[in-house]
């Protein structure tokens, strides 16, 4: 018995090590030795930008107006907002903006995302659709930097860089803006090597002759995927298109999110099975290490600390391992209360936010095999920017 949790302890701490530092730093050191050619900057392929809405009245004029600011040749860009569904004044906005070469289309029944997606890519014969959410602002060369990829006919995909807005009394704001430049990092090193792992819903770019069918789960995960599995080619991290996004409205509206996030990327197993086959997936190891094994290190945390606790009455080691552990429970939960009151405070938000995180990740477990996910989509609501 001893021996048997002594090897869940050991295992536990490997897996949740390896997700969040051994494979990140692999990555890093890997992709030093891959020296990609340089992509030309005045590439400027004809573009379909969506912007998917429903019921986003509060949102939508910003929107436009910072799509409207964008430096990219009016000639060669086509600006959609799909409502899907809204019943308030989200497409009577919308519409205000016709004259200035804004379509609206408005779809009075709910499709889902997916689904209006699917209608729309069929429905343009220009050569890069560019997906952005309402509460998204880009910076200005964004859109020029994300499509210049497409010149290199290995790439199929460009996901852009989300950075979290950092709000006043907005303390959820810090832990995304912490996590999301992690993810960057990974991503951009992953980019290197061969593709990032899924785009940022937020801004992302795909080519349309390999734009697939998008089953109901998660886009922005499903389609980059679909394509490197389909076709081999690169899924591209740019850190120059920008995409500004606001923290979540409070906590339990940022911890919904995440747990909706990864149950709809549990449900992409039996929709790509290839991912799994080593000989049709050339990111097969990084799709292992980011994606499958961090959906095991809420489990390897329960593991690690069950069996240190129970050797701990055997080894003065093992005891000191079960109480570093409580203690960075204790951190974390004094991070939350403290969230909870606005109040932001590095040594504590820290092991709060990585709790938080893998708790989403549990949540999802015990949801996924109930298919508890709503296939029409929700919005996430977002704390509106000042000025």
């Amino acid at each position: 018995m001893t021996l048997s949790a002594i090897s869940a302890f050991w295992i536990s701490v490997a897996v949740a090590l390896y997700v969040y530092a051994g494979y990140p730093l692999l990555i890093a050191m890997l992709s030093r030795f891959y020296q990609r050619p340089g992509t030309p900057d005045g590439y400027q392929p004809r573009v379909t930008l969506i912007i998917p809405a429903r019921n986003e009245e509060q949102w939508i004029r910003h929107k436009i107006e910072n799509t409207l600011t964008l430096d990219y040749p009016r000639s060669l860009l086509r600006i959609v907002i799909a409502s899907d569904g809204s019943t308030d004044r989200t497409v009577a906005i919308a519409r205000e903006f016709e004259n200035e070469g804004v379509e609206v289309s408005a779809f009075l029944d709910r499709q889902g995302k997916q689904e209006m997606l699917n209608l729309l890519a069929a429905k343009t014969s220009d050569e890069v659709l560019v997906m952005t959410d309402t509460h998204v602002l880009l910076e200005t060369e964004s859109l020029r930097n994300l499509v210049r990829h497409f010149a290199d006919p290995d790439v199929g995909c460009v996901t852009g860089q989300r950075l979290c807005i950092l709000q006043a009394a907005v303390p959820q704001g810090q832990g995304e803006g912490v996590y999301w430049r992690y993810e960057s990092w990974i991503k951009r090193n992953e980019s290197r090597v061969h593709s990032c792992l899924g785009a940022h819903g937020q801004l992302y770019a795909v080519r349309r002759s390999v734009f697939p069918h998008v089953e109901k789960v998660g886009e922005d995960f499903y389609i980059p995927m679909k394509i490197i599995a389909a076709t081999g080619l690169r899924v591209v991290f740019e850190p120059r298109a920008i995409a500004h996004t606001p923290a979540a409205a409070n906590l339990k509206i940022e911890f919904e999110r995440k747990t909706r996030a990864h149950v709809s990327f549990l449900l992409t197993f039996p929709l790509l099975p290839e991912l799994f086959l080593p000989w049709r997936n050339p990111v097969w190891w990084q799709y292992v290490s980011h994606h499958i094994l961090r959906m095991a290190v809420p489990l390897a945390m329960v593991g690690a600390l069950g069996a240190s606790t129970f050797l701990a009455p055997h080894s003065r080691w093992y005891a000191f391992a079960a109480a570093a552990q409580l203690m960075f429970y204790v951190l974390g939960a004094i991070g939350f209360w403290l969230a909870s009151h606005d109040i932001r405070v590095k040594l504590f938000y820290i092991p709060f936010y990585f709790v938080f995180a893998n708790a989403a990740i549990a949540k999802a477990l015990s949801r996924w095999p109930r298919r508890k996910y709503d296939y029409a989509w929700n919005r996430t609501e977002r704390i509106p920017v000042s000025g």
